[in-house]
């Protein structure tokens, strides 16, 4: 297993393929902003920000994991709105809340089922 987001493994094995790519994490501190009358504002620390994580995924039929699987059950997760844990290879993240799926539906067949897809994922921590 390459990974998981809650209930959602990501894996890679002869019959199926089901990988992230392009993994990104921000961590960012919180600041408050005071003017200052004459002078530069003065910063002050107020706290840590929620991580934030995002990555692609692709749903390809000739893999094993056809988008018109992969893409609502991505959806049925987001509209749960709970955190789930992510792991991506022996690496715990922490938990995260989906806010945002964008999809690429890229390539399609002539009866116009979607063959290929990618979906955006952008999560947000919850600790």
């Amino acid at each position: 297993m390459v990974g998981l987001l809650g209930p959602v493994p990501f894996f890679c094995s002869d019959a199926k393929v089901f990988t992230i790519k392009g993994v990104s994490r921000e961590r960012a501190s919180r600041y408050a902003e005071h003017a200052v009358i004459g002078r530069k504002p003065v910063l002050e620390y107020v706290g840590e920000d929620s991580d934030r994580v995002n990555f692609t995924i692709r749903f390809d039929s000739n893999l094993g994991i056809p988008p018109d699987i992969g893409l609502p059950m991505l959806a049925k997760i987001r509209e749960g709105h709970k955190a789930w844990p992510l792991l991506i290879g022996p690496h715990y993240f922490g938990d995260y809340v989906i806010e945002y799926v964008s999809e690429t539906h890229k390539y399609h067949n002539a009866n116009g089922i979607c063959l290929i897809a990618e979906a955006t994922i952008d999560l947000r921590g919850t600790s």
